[in-house]
């Protein structure tokens, strides 16, 4: 086997990371792993990247499969479904917070999304829905605060922005 590369696809809320990763995977037919599945809510962004490596990167980069469960949102619990995580050349990892500096030593591709804070923010709430609003403003403070302490932006090895002529 060769060696082994991570790739992580990070920036703030409704940034289009989902979207990307997930053909970024398919293309490389290498699987994905949203951190959506590791925050212990929407309080949980600083021990996501905690999480992933105790629970995906430890054996992933072992050339081991492993498996956890995810984060069940509605019943605000990690007993949702088991996501098994196949060894391989290749993983894909999105998520507000994925690419911190402590990922750094694991020598991964950080890719940065960004757009408008307005059109991001809709995006979120049509996802999401309306009544997620407060948590989302919350969240969108705790990532700030994340990406400029962790210089994930100024880290990246590619950025891909979108214009606030994105579409949907």
């Amino acid at each position: 086997m060769g060696r082994r590369r991570l790739i992580l696809v990070d920036g703030p809320a409704g940034a289009g990371k989902t979207v990307f990763a997930t053909g970024l995977a398919a293309g490389l037919d290498a699987p994905l792993v949203h951190l959506d599945d590791l925050y212990l809510g929407w309080s949980g962004l600083e021990g996501a990247y905690c999480r992933l490596v105790e629970l995906v990167l430890a054996d992933w980069s072992a050339g081991r499969p492993g498996a956890f469960r995810a984060y069940d949102w509605l019943a605000g619990s990690a007993t949702g479904p088991l996501i098994r995580v196949p060894a391989g050349d290749c993983l894909v990892v999105e998520g507000c917070g994925c690419a911190p500096r402590a990922a750094d030593a694991r020598d991964p591709v950080i890719v940065w999304m960004d757009g408008p804070p307005d059109w991001r923010r809709q995006r979120v709430l049509a996802r999401d829905g309306q009544s997620e609003a407060p948590s989302l403003r919350d969240w969108e403070a705790a990532t700030a605060a994340h990406f400029e302490r962790e210089r994930t932006a100024a880290r990246a090895h590619l950025r891909l922005v979108a214009s606030a002529q994105a579409g949907g």
